[in-house]
């Protein structure tokens, strides 16, 4: 090739390049977020996995022999099993942050006539209990847990994300939340 031929290609190869470039997208500057378009990127997340975990509990609870237990029944039952003590109603409510007990109510009594708990008064306290067959609906869960879950959640150890730090984030997140609300409900003087 010519000396000539070598600086045309050469001119060529620029002009095509710049061209090329011209037409490929700049990289856009990342806009700096408020922190209220944080706030509600964390509060969407927040829902979605809300919403993804009771789907989880609810097409596992499908899949099993006791058929149509709610994400609420099934919290209840394992929170009996986890804390492996007699609790009352009220303590379930407030271990899980809900307002009407009526609803903690109407679960354990279906847990109860299910045969998944039993119940035993205190003096007029009700407190309830896992019985045997909760037991084993709870580690059938765990072991369903460990076979679809765990193994998707690897990703949090490679990402050296550390599940303690996220469940005293998540616990702090919701006693900020319990203050907003009840700052608001005393600013609307409720």
């Amino acid at each position: 090739m010519t000396s000539k031929a070598r600086a045309g290609s050469t001119k060529t190869d620029k002009v095509a390049t710049k061209a090329a470039q011209a037409e490929s997208p700049k990289p856009r500057k990342q806009i700096e977020k408020s922190d209220g378009e944080k706030l509600s990127e964390m509060e969407l997340s927040l829902t979605v996995l809300w919403n993804s975990v009771r789907r989880w509990l609810g097409q596992r609870s499908n899949a099993n022999a006791v058929n149509g237990l709610s994400d609420l029944d099934v919290f209840l039952l394992h929170l009996l099993v986890y804390r492996n003590k007699p609790l009352r109603g009220i303590d379930l409510a407030f271990a899980l942050s809900i307002d009407d007990l009526h609803l903690v109510s109407y679960a354990l009594k279906k847990l109860a006539k299910l045969g998944m708990i039993s119940s035993g008064r205190v003096g007029k306290e009700v407190f309830y209990e896992a019985t045997a067959k909760g037991r084993e609906n709870y580690d059938e869960f765990i072991s369903d847990r460990e076979r679809y879950l765990e193994p998707a959640m690897g990703f949090l150890q490679k990402s050296d994300i550390d599940i303690e730090a996220l469940n005293l984030a998540l616990r702090t997140l919701s006693g900020i939340y319990e203050q907003a609300a009840r700052a608001a409900a005393s600013a609307r003087g409720i």
